[in-house]
Formats: structure tokens, sequence, C-alpha cells
């Protein structure tokens, strides 16, 4: 992946009852694999050169 494209999200879910997610993460390798949240607008961006993930404990 170009480390200059960042994406918008690392898991995209419909908003609907029953569906849920834990335990989710993006991270993003050295800086390649950016994104601007975890799951459609929920969590934080991964950006720079660090290896540190951005977790999404329950979603919604």
């Amino acid at each position: 992946m170009n480390p200059s494209i960042v994406q918008h999200h690392g898991f995209a879910a419909p908003n609907h009852s029953g569906v849920r997610f834990h335990g989710l993460l993006a991270v993003s390798l050295g800086g390649n694999g950016q994104y601007e949240c975890v799951i459609n607008d929920t969590g934080s961006p991964t950006s720079g050169t660090d290896t540190v993930p951005s977790k999404v404990v329950q979603y919604p």
C-alpha cells in the first residue's frame, strides 16, 4: 500500500440492531497502510512511522 494513501476505515459494517464487534484493531506498519478510523467512523487514526495499533474494544 502506498504510504501517502490514507484509507477511511479498516472495517466497514452495517448500522443495524444486532450487529456488534469486539476487540478490533487497525495498525499502520511503519507508516504503510494508514487509516482514519478503525470501523466506520469509530476509532483513532493510525499514522506516522510507529507501528502502534488503534483499538476499538466494542462497536457500537
